[in-house]
């Protein structure tokens, strides 16, 4: 009998702590990240106030089973995004780089979402040899404000290269191709599609050689009251799961469908 009632006990006891680690979670997240960053993330063009993507369905089928709300936000452009997650008014980054700055405000979901090659975009005819980023040296480069391609190359170009800071990547873009700047830098798959959307995407080409292969992570404020060890462990734990399914490649083919079809509204700003 003695037995049957420890027995008892414990399922009782797993069952309750089960029910307040997951009561101790917020009823709702609000996310955002990089506007420009189809398939993956961008301006919803039906909805001015909302980003959707890959990313945002990955981190809703992370949390669904937690009956956890994913509000994802247009707050404007990409470092804004980060201001914002920065001082807590956005509890989750839905998709960024490691960095150690990053990471004195913000704790990364393991593993990674997925891994993206960083290249040089050129107007074509307009190539270059890329073997080392030294090759770099000598040509005006256009990026997002705030963004990273790893560490160790934001290092270098900081102390070796000239590359402009720019709102977005449709600017960057417009201004390679009337000459303003050599290269620009930034993803392989967003930087097609949005060159594409564009009606640029024949003129613009990638170099062969990527500058960086990053992966690529969700990330919770450290000044969000959703911030708990658990629900760090929680989100590490899911989204292995959903990584080690291939569910990420999944969604990335069914949103640049989606992306097409919304490429062709206009923008909303």
């Amino acid at each position: 009998m003695k037995k049957i009632t420890c027995t008892f006990i414990a399922i009782l006891w797993m069952l309750f702590s089960g029910a307040s680690t997951a009561a101790s979670f917020c009823s709702q997240l609000n996310v955002t990240g990089n506007p420009e960053y189809p398939p993956l993330l961008w301006h919803d063009r039906r909805n001015p106030d909302k980003l959707i993507g890959a990313a945002v369905e990955l981190l809703e089928m992370a949390v669904a089973d937690e009956g956890i709300k994913v509000n994802s936000l247009y707050v404007g452009p990409w470092s804004r995004s980060q201001a914002e997650a920065r001082v807590g008014r956005i509890d989750m980054l839905t998709g960024a780089f490691i960095t150690d700055e990053r990471q004195t405000w913000m704790d990364y979901v393991m593993p990674p979402m997925m891994y993206m090659p960083n290249v040089i975009f050129v107007k074509k005819g307009h190539e270059f040899e890329l073997e080392t980023w030294a090759n770099l040296k000598g040509h005006l480069g256009d990026t997002l404000i705030n963004n990273s391609f790893g560490q160790e190359f934001d290092l270098y170009s900081k102390r070796n290269l000239v590359i402009e800071e720019v709102r977005s990547i449709e600017f960057a873009f417009e201004r390679l191709m009337l000459g303003r700047t050599d290269y620009v830098i930034y993803e392989l798959y967003q930087g097609i599609a949005i060159a594409e959307a564009m009606g640029v995407g024949e003129d613009i080409v990638a170099l062969d050689e990527p500058i960086s292969s990053e992966g690529l992570y969700f990330t919770l404020s450290k000044a969000s009251k959703c911030n708990s060890p658990e629900f760090r462990s929680f989100l590490d734990n899911k989204i292995s799961e959903l990584v080690e399914s291939n569910v990420p490649q999944n969604l990335v083919k069914k949103y640049t469908n989606i992306w097409k079809e919304q490429a062709a509204l206009p923008r909303v700003d």
